[in-house]
């Protein structure tokens, strides 16, 4: 008996023709992640089927996860069932079977199949009608058997009108056993758990996000004062930040060894006790071992920060002189703190774009079929399993075992080009087809988008802040320069300098999309292959991301030197290599401890709002306690400040990184041109002067 029921002419299947001339964009629906699709791959809950909300399946004994599908068909799509599924307006909350006298009130029926009729046998037998009514609940959309658990290992029985109870059975004919049941509707309760620690998350953010949102315009404050202060008090900031950092170091330490501590003495000096993997935080809270191993990690770092900053203390002296320069342009340039909102708010820009359009793309295309046995005997006819079929067709052959299955919205891989494309070049149909059996590659494309985007962005911002602080360094009457700086900086990068920034993050584009096939494809054939391959592989990725590092790097000072001479992208880049090359030891110490500096401003910041956050939602704050929130888990609006915080601190310090950045590459440049003409007097100020030890000729 075939269980598929032919479609409605609306959704009769036809070839992709106008698919294949048509946007991708133009044809995907975002509405297939979220409403669940009938046999005939209609939407339940949208369009005509606004009323019909829920997914039912005629025969869950017959959905199994793989459908007898190698998973190379599969494709991503593990879930598809072989029975007819209709939208419904809800799950039926009673049991039944077609030879009940119950059956009638509560049958669910194909959508052709008319009220006034009564054989219900013959709509059974058709198909048109499910063979017995399980009473479900919703999840995720469709409707599932109640209480499975309770019915494993039982045949399922429904009391009839006589008040006797009769056993029900599925359309082979076969008594129904809950065993089959459940695994056949096993693929969704899987993931029922899942379901239910996202809603407790959702739950979470939905009572806490007020807190988050003042946690994180409080690090917006902070960042802010603390750059306005490294404007009169670059110095004390800085060693502040230093002690802070160590200080909160040590002190999260002592607190962690000293939770291991209370812990041990309550479990009889057991370090390790009973361990297994459980959604509740607060059970890891609990282990002396989790504290043990945060102490080692936390004692770690502490030593390995006291040891670099030993290293490093003949060069902060160096350090903290351009620092405070950076300080005095950053001062005079006030509005150049408010420019990193810009570039932050383009970036999320970027990203909700890409999302859109990656939801379009893989929701684009026409209904496909695909072939599925019913049995999992042997397949009489000469039909393949997995085959792209027609509904239409398939149905009239009585003798075939097979049902041809709705899949998915695509486009049809094995379409007959030369019908559709009718005298276009080879080349295009070969294009063509190539894209149409690779439907990775739309998605490949829109990714390698949004690295360029990104990146284009972020070379954008950074001309712009170069500009600013060029202009300051070169102008030799310092307090006359005006804060439109800024917008002048701004119009020269849009109307001269766009060229530069887009060739210079298409380099890192191309790279960051090899290094993503690259792990796509380790990903991929990881089971198959041995340890020299994933040597390989691992090198690969290595090399990939030091070429990316070293090319941002490259970037950087290419723009910089764009800010000043207003060259373009080769000859900024070629003048950026010969300064890196010429001055290693100034780039790698002076420069880079500054860096380090500034990542210990962010950090402190960071730690600061995240330590206050833990504090205020352990309830280890008494002012505090009645405005505490009773969250599952609290980690998660601990873990959106943090990172919050530290994306805020990121848009304020990189103004300040920039600066350096800039006065560097500006005071080697004047370096160069005093030495090579003794007619030009050096620009730098008397602080960078100590710095770079510049004796008067």
């Amino acid at each position: 008996m075939k269980t598929f029921v032919s479609p409605s002419k609306s959704a009769r299947y036809e070839p992709p023709q106008q698919g294949l001339q048509r946007n991708r964009f133009c044809t995907g629906d975002p509405k297939q992640l979220i409403h669940p699709t009938d046999s005939q791959g209609n939407f339940c809950g949208s369009g005509k089927f606004l009323d019909r909300p829920y997914l039912y399946f005629f025969d869950w004994t017959k959905c199994i996860k793989a459908l007898n599908i190698p998973a190379n068909i599969l494709q991503g799509r593990p879930f598809v069932c072989p029975t007819t599924q209709v939208c419904v307006q809800q799950c039926p909350n009673k049991t039944s079977y077609y030879k009940f006298g119950n059956y009638y009130a509560n049958r669910i029926c194909t959508y052709d199949v008319n009220a006034t009729e009564m054989n219900n046998e013959n709509l059974v037998d058709s198909g048109k009608c499910a063979p017995y009514i399980i009473a479900s609940k919703p999840l995720f959309g469709r409707c599932v058997p109640e209480e499975l658990q309770s019915l494993t290992n039982s045949i399922i029985e429904v009391t009839d009108d006589n008040g006797e109870n009769k056993t029900v059975y599925d359309s082979n004919g076969q008594p129904l056993n809950g065993t089959s049941l459940a695994q056949g509707v096993k693929y969704l309760i899987d993931i029922l758990n899942l379901k239910q620690i996202g809603a407790f998350l959702v739950e979470d953010l939905t009572i806490s996000w007020k807190y988050i949102l003042i946690a994180l315009a409080l690090a917006s404050i902070v960042s802010f004062l603390w750059i306005v202060l490294m404007r009169w008090l670059a110095k004390p900031i800085v060693w502040l930040g230093i002690i802070l950092f160590i200080f909160a170091l040590g002190i999260a330490t002592g607190l962690a060894f000293y939770e291991f501590d209370q812990l041990r003495k309550k479990n009889d000096n057991q370090i390790v006790t009973e361990f297994k993997f459980v959604t509740d935080a607060n059970y890891y809270r609990s282990l002396p071992i989790t504290w043990l191993i945060i102490g080692i990690i936390l004692g770690v770092l502490l030593l390995i920060s006291i040891l670099v900053l030993l290293a490093l203390l003949k060069r902060l002296r160096i350090a903290l002189a351009i620092l405070k320069e950076a300080s005095k342009a950053v001062g005079y340039n006030i509005f150049s703190l408010f420019w990193p909102f810009i570039p932050f708010l383009l970036q999320i820009a970027v990203f909700a774009y890409w999302a859109i359009v990656a939801v379009y793309l893989s929701t684009s295309g026409k209904p496909i079929y695909r072939i599925a046995y019913n049995e999992t005997v042997a397949n009489a006819t000469n039909i393949l399993l997995g085959d792209i079929c027609d509904p239409n067709k398939l149905n009239n052959i009585s003798s075939s075992n097979s049902t041809c299955v709705f899949w998915q919205y695509g486009y049809d891989p094995q379409l007959d080009l030369d019908s559709i494309l009718d005298g276009t070049g080879t080349h295009f149909k070969t294009f063509i087809s190539f894209v149409n059996q690779h439907q990775w590659i739309p998605q490949v494309f829109s990714a390698f988008m949004l690295f360029w985007l990104t990146a284009f962005v972020i070379g954008f911002s950074e001309l712009v802040l170069a500009g600013v602080y060029a202009r300051y360094y070169w102008d030799r009457e310092r307090f006359g320069v005006p804060c439109s700086c800024l917008l002048a900086s701004l119009l020269r990068a849009l109307v001269f300098h766009l060229g530069t920034i887009a060739f210079g993050s298409l380099l890192i584009a191309i790279v960051k999309l090899i290094r993503g096939l690259l792990e796509y494809l380790e990903e991929k054939v990881k089971d198959k292959t041995g340890s020299i391959a994933r040597c390989v592989f691992c090198c690969c990725r290595c090399c990939l991301f030091c070429l990316e590092k070293f090319l941002k790097f490259l970037n950087r000072n290419a723009y910089i030197i764009t800010a000043i001479y207003g060259t373009g992208f080769f000859t900024s880049a070629r003048r950026a290599f010969h300064l890196i090359i010429s001055n290693p030891l100034r780039l790698l110490v002076i420069d880079k401890v500054c860096d380090f500096l500034i990542f210990l401003g962010k950090l402190c910041v960071t730690g600061a709002i995240g330590i206050l956050a833990f504090f205020f939602f352990t309830h280890r704050i008494a002012q505090a306690e009645k405005y505490v929130p009773e969250l599952r888990y609290y980690f998660v609006p601990l873990f959106l400040i943090v990172v919050g915080t530290y994306i805020i601190a990121t848009c304020f310090f990189s103004v300040y990184s920039m600066a350096v950045d800039t006065l560097f590459i500006c005071a080697i440049q004047d370096i160069q041109l005093h030495e090579s003409d003794n007619g030009h007097e050096l620009v730098m100020p008397k602080g960078l002067k100590k710095v770079f030890q510049m004796k008067k000729k």
